[in-house]
């Protein structure tokens, strides 16, 4: 009996360790699905704008009222969370998602295209709140190397799956049969919700704590220098993002005189850059001894995009940008992300901030580059973007390059063997 005893904990190890895996591979398969299809809808619903005949404007009005939605339902989201079930509320909205996508294509004017867009935001930021917060629960178990895992999954459905996938089913069946084939696959994405999502999640308070961060929280989080960078950075980037995820396509069939089922290749390409970082340069990035140059560099190269984008129209040199900006966008939130995850702050406060900044910067990006674009000219949009971005970088990396020493923050989060993932 007593030579049995130490075998009991490694059993136990073992099946828990199962578990977590059953549970990672299930989650990231929804996770990867579930962005598929909000990569297709991005492209049928920019299509449906040009069937529409819609100005520059109105398309990013179209777009950005899915984005302005999501931001506005996230902290109702975490109050709707903290008192019900994610597999009912995974289960719920997919179905309402499903049948919003069988009504879009036969809306009479772009008005009501984006109102109902603006419905399926709503829709989508319960099924986000509903995702990240058991993600974030079961992340202690998991690891932290796989911190990135969901977002990059996530990333690589929405950015290059997803706009591939819906480019080929208009190719194939038409504008229609690909709002009725993405409504089928909310429907069984509501199915395995149901399957793989808990019907609850422990952390409730500390979840519902963090979505009512309050103006006084915020300012005590802005003293903080590395809370302010990270903050400045991924609104600049999501910002970035998003001007240059809705136009990309206007870009290649208009600038480039790609047809129209090529055209999703920008986003494509910018899309599976960044999911190469997330995924497989974690530890190559946050190891190096020369992070910060990497981190430098990567707004540089965003900054380089943005000026191919404006200065150079030809397939390579947009392609290359594509490139650049993925590159560029995923060093930057591999970086910051691990800064904030070694800052002494409340991880779940920032988190949501975060979310809620970036959601807000993808909708003003994507408004203010169709305004924008309607007023001086599509590639000189992204001209006008450098300027943020180069006094950013001023401010930030020049100062310290100037000075030949890191800052206070930076230094007092330097990467260790343990920290790196």
């Amino acid at each position: 009996m007593s030579e049995s005893l130490p075998f009991q904990p490694d059993a136990a190890v073992t099946a828990r360790d199962g578990e977590l895996r059953a549970f990672l591979l299930r989650f990231i398969g929804l996770t990867l699905l579930s962005g598929v299809t909000i990569g297709m809808n991005k492209v049928l619903a920019t299509l449906l704008g040009l069937h529409l005949h819609v100005s520059n404007f109105q398309l990013a009005t179209i777009s950005s009222a899915e984005t302005l939605a999501m931001a506005l339902g996230t902290i109702p989201a975490g109050y709707i969370l903290s008192r019900g079930n994610p597999k009912h509320l995974y289960a719920g909205v997919s179905l309402s998602l499903a049948l919003a996508f069988c009504v879009l294509p036969w809306l009479p004017g772009w008005q009501w295209v984006a109102l109902l867009m603006f419905l399926v935001g709503l829709c989508i930021s319960l099924r986000i709140v509903a995702m990240s917060t058991v993600f974030l629960v079961r992340l202690p178990e998991l690891g932290q190397g796989k911190a990135g895992w969901y977002k990059g999954t996530l990333i690589l459905g929405m950015q290059f799956l997803g706009p591939l996938c819906g480019n080929y089913l208009i190719a194939q069946l038409g504008l229609k049969a690909g709002f009725l084939i993405s409504a089928l696959m909310f429907a069984i994405l509501a199915v395995l919700g149901w399957q793989v999502l808990p019907d609850n999640t422990a952390p409730r308070k500390q979840a519902g704590h963090a979505s009512q961060p309050g103006a006084a929280r915020l300012r005590e989080l802005l003293r903080l220098p590395v809370v302010r960078v990270t903050y400045l950075f991924e609104i600049l980037a999501s910002f970035t993002a998003s001007s240059v995820g809705v136009f990309s396509i206007l870009l290649a069939i208009r600038v480039l005189h790609w047809p129209a089922h090529h055209s999703v290749w920008l986003m494509a390409v910018q899309g599976l850059s960044c999911v190469l970082v997330l995924l497989f340069l974690g530890r190559f990035v946050l190891a190096s001894r020369y992070r910060e140059q990497l981190y430098g560099g990567a707004h540089l190269a965003i900054m380089g995009a943005l000026l191919i984008l404006g200065l150079w129209p030809s397939s390579i040199a947009y392609l290359a940008a594509s490139v650049l900006l993925g590159l560029g966008l995923g060093v930057n939130n591999l970086v910051n992300t691990d800064n904030i995850a070694r800052a002494p702050v409340d991880k779940a406060r920032v988190s949501a901030h975060l979310t809620l900044f970036g959601m807000v910067g993808g909708t003003a990006g994507a408004l203010a580059a169709g305004r924008l674009a309607d007023l001086t000219g599509l590639r000189n949009v992204f001209l006008i973007w450098l300027f943020p971005w180069l006094a950013a970088w001023l401010v930030f990396h020049g100062s310290r390059w100037l000075r030949r020493a890191p800052p206070a923050a930076v230094s007092s989060l330097a990467p260790t063997a343990e920290s790196a993932p």
